[in-house]
């Protein structure tokens, strides 16, 4: 718990109806018996927005530019400012806490307190009872252990569609298996056929060597041989570069119509309708700001009428119970009597059937009602086209992407073109040397007929050579294709195993949340049972906390369930019973609510963060359980701030600092 010896000092300006006051507050507890019921919540609520609260700020006009809070405490000073932004008043500065949420909810028990609203109107009560909870970390990892347990599934879906391929695979490798075996033996024969023929025209060379006159023959013709093989080595070559080119481009041609086609299917460039859903998303966000100001001045216009009415200390009370006298007597002196109850309207200051009063504030919460209804089609609908907004984007970037890749294969394709153009032309060159060469062949040596089969010979070879080393490429990529599969499909034992550690560790997580809860249920009914027992009431035997699971909530449910708050009874005679909130008097539900927001700030450490504890609207409850209540609360704040009145302000302990002057 935070500690300190010196005194605390609030100093309000241009608040409520403060043009400027400061008072101090000693260690202990201060009650504020001082000025009107309508000055003391003004001072209340310029107290909590200084320690940073948002969800109380004081009455002050909207068009001030002086309005002000400071808080002076443990040696620091807390100023914040409040401005009017249209037609609201908002506060901005430096207060004592970075995050107040923990403290509205059980430190700033004013009337309109959460956790006293909650457990009047019997609302769920989880999001108080396991605020300081960290369940918001174990669900965000539940939730990325679910994100990755989908995209296992999504893989292990996908291997189960690529196992179907691996049997055509198989079936194509044998198959190329038995193509490579042929053409080997094929090429084996082609080539015996080329060295025979070779073989022969040497023999005829060795033969024309014991003649005088063919040696200058027998010379040409190994040059002319030697020459040959030179010719059909590059021929062969440049007849493999051909067929690499001429795959390359049928590949180039696929990849762009597959390109264009994709193109032709998508939609033209929406960047029209992404302007019109930009200017939709401003306007949609600039109407809920505008509802957003509009539900917070009509709420606290009703908390404001609310509590005058409600308040016996309230000038609206003061003016009414004046006006109710005044009525009896005239109805004592003529004899006549109205039909109804009547008040002083507090801002024109006539008297006006209290009827009329709450209709106006029946429609304030319809109307309240309304815009948050508004407000959450509204969100809604922003999400939504947010989404559009998103899909369309990645749409035209997938149709940016796509036509530049369709440029860069146009490019590649028409290089691809080019090339072709010249090994064409370099195989005709190649071939016309050829022809030349035997040309030259049958024009030096006459017997020379066989020469065309020798050429036949060479062709035949190099393009079984061709055909056997395409073969041996592709059932090299259909191998390797088919081992990159298997290692894939081994993979997906990995994936189960760790599917199933996810789905333990999920489990773990969600054992670990309900452990978690029964702990902080467990400790609120303790602590309830203690400040209920403190209080000593008679008819009030027990409240309680209990979580109840109204059905399954599925896997995908991080917590299921409500926290629902139990009330049991004491009848004269000692018995219990269990009631629920609407059958207790209003004194027994105000105290009902205090049980529970006081039991939060004890276990929920409050006081770690905020030294300060407020009560306010205490008027419901009698003298004596505020009295029990806040003897039980002392020890556990440093400061103990209590606007009471009347009866309840004289049975508290003379030893509490009374500030009667403001």
């Amino acid at each position: 718990m935070a500690t300190t010896n010196r005194p605390a000092r609030l100093t309000v300006a241009g608040i409520g109806g403060f043009d400027e006051t400061t008072v101090a507050f000693e260690r202990g507890v201060t009650v504020l018996t001082a000025g009107d019921a309508a000055d003391r919540t003004s001072l209340l609520r310029g107290l909590v927005t200084a320690l940073g609260s948002d969800e109380h700020s004081p009455d002050c006009d909207a068009d001030t530019d002086d309005s002000w809070v400071e808080l002076a405490v443990e040696g620091e000073r807390y100023v914040r400012t409040f401005a009017g932004e249209g037609d609201r008043v908002v506060a901005s500065g430096d207060p004592y806490l970075d995050d107040p949420a923990a403290a509205d909810l059980f430190a700033f028990l004013l009337g309109s307190n959460e956790a006293r609203q909650a457990v009047t109107a019997e609302r769920d009560l989880r999001k108080l009872v396991v605020h300081s909870v960290d369940i918001d970390a174990v669900n965000e990892e539940i939730a990325d252990l679910r994100a990755e347990r989908a995209e296992l599934d999504d893989r292990i879906e996908a291997l189960a569609a690529l196992e179907s391929e691996r049997p055509g695979l198989r079936d194509r490798r044998d198959e190329l298996d038995a193509t490579i075996e042929r053409l080997e033996a094929e090429l084996a024969d082609r080539q015996a056929t080329l060295d025979g023929i070779e073989s022969a025209a040497v023999d005829g060379d060795t033969d024309a060597e014991a003649n005088p006159e063919p040696d200058a023959n027998g010379s040409d013709a190994e040059a002319r041989q030697g020459r040959r093989r030179e010719l059909y080595a590059a021929l062969d070559d440049i007849e493999f570069e051909l067929e690499a080119e001429r795959e390359s481009l049928d590949a180039l041609d696929a990849e762009i119509d597959d390109i264009e086609s994709e193109l032709d299917s998508r939609p033209a460039d929406p960047a029209a309708e992404l302007d019109d859903l930009t200017a939709e998303l401003a306007e949609s966000r600039a109407r809920k700001r505008r509802l957003d100001a509009d539900i917070t001045d009509v709420q606290r216009t009703l908390q404001f009428n609310e509590q005058f009415l409600t308040s016996e200390t309230s000038p609206v009370a003061a003016a009414s119970e004046v006006e109710r006298e005044s009525e009896s007597e005239n109805d004592e002196s003529d004899g006549e009597s109205d039909d109804g109850d009547s008040v002083v309207c507090w801002t024109c200051g006539t008297s006006v059937p209290e009827a009329s009063i709450e209709s106006t504030l029946d429609q304030l919460r319809a109307l309240r009602d309304d815009r948050r209804e508004e407000r959450a089609e509204l969100a809604d609908r922003i999400e939504r086209l947010q989404e559009r907004r998103s899909e369309l984007e990645a749409l035209r970037e997938r149709r940016r992407d796509l036509e530049t890749r369709r440029e860069e294969l146009r490019r590649e394709r028409a290089e691809r073109r080019s090339r072709v153009e010249d090994l064409q032309a370099r195989r005709d060159d190649v071939e016309s040397d050829i022809v030349d060469l035997q040309r030259d062949a049958e024009d030096a040596e006459a017997g020379e007929g066989d020469r065309a089969a020798l050429l036949d010979a060479h062709r035949e070879v190099n393009r079984v050579e061709f055909e056997l080393e395409r073969r041996r490429e592709e059932r090299d990529a259909v191998v390797d294709e088919l081992e990159a599969l298997d290692a894939e499909l081994d993979r997906r034992t990995d994936f189960e195993t760790r599917k199933d550690e996810i789905d333990d560790r999920i489990d773990g997580l969600r054992d670990r949340i309900e452990r978690l809860e029964r702990a902080t249920v467990s400790a609120f009914n303790d602590r309830m049972a203690d400040v209920l027992d403190a209080l000593e009431h008679d008819r009030l035997a027990r409240v309680w906390v209990e979580h109840r699971n109204d059905g399954d909530g599925g896997d995908d449910a991080l917590s299921t369930g409500r926290f629902v708050l139990h009330i049991e009874r004491r009848t004269d005679d000692g018995k219990t019973y269990e009631d629920v909130i609407d059958h207790l008097s209003e004194s027994e539900r105000e105290l009902v609510g205090l049980v529970f927001a006081v039991a939060g700030y004890l276990v929920h450490e409050v006081s770690d963060d905020v030294p300060f504890l407020v009560f306010d609207s205490l008027e419901a409850v009698d003298a004596e359980r505020v009295r029990r209540l806040l003897d039980y609360v002392r020890p556990h704040t440093d400061y103990l701030v209590v606007d009471v009145s009347g009866e309840s302000a004289r049975a508290l302990s003379e030893s509490y600092r009374r500030l009667r002057a403001l």
